[in-house]
């Protein structure tokens, strides 16, 4: 996980958020698809996704091709899946 935290921190504005959820939630267990969930300010959306994709590409070069899901949320938006990444995840950072 210490990758993942240093390419997000490579991508995203000092303060945005990172959790991992679903089956990676337990850092003592491997295997499955990787789901992240970022908390950014970053505006305009477009310019979100766009870090979004960095943060993607970088991940996958630097840990090898994974199925990685990356939910973004970047408003006060609310939105079920944000509830349960952040009730149910482990937040990274």
């Amino acid at each position: 996980m210490s990758a993942i935290c240093k390419i997000f921190s490579e991508c995203f504005e000092a303060g945005a958020k990172l959790w991992v959820f679903g089956s990676r939630a337990d850092l003592t267990k491997r295997g499955g698809d990787i789901d992240l969930y970022v908390e950014t300010s970053i505006q305009p959306l477009q310019t979100a996704i766009e870090a979004k994709n960095a943060f993607h590409i970088k991940l996958i070069k630097s840990i090898g091709d994974q199925k990685i899901d990356i939910v973004i949320n970047n408003a006060s938006d609310s939105k079920l899946i944000y509830d349960i990444a952040k009730t149910e995840g482990v937040q990274l950072l």
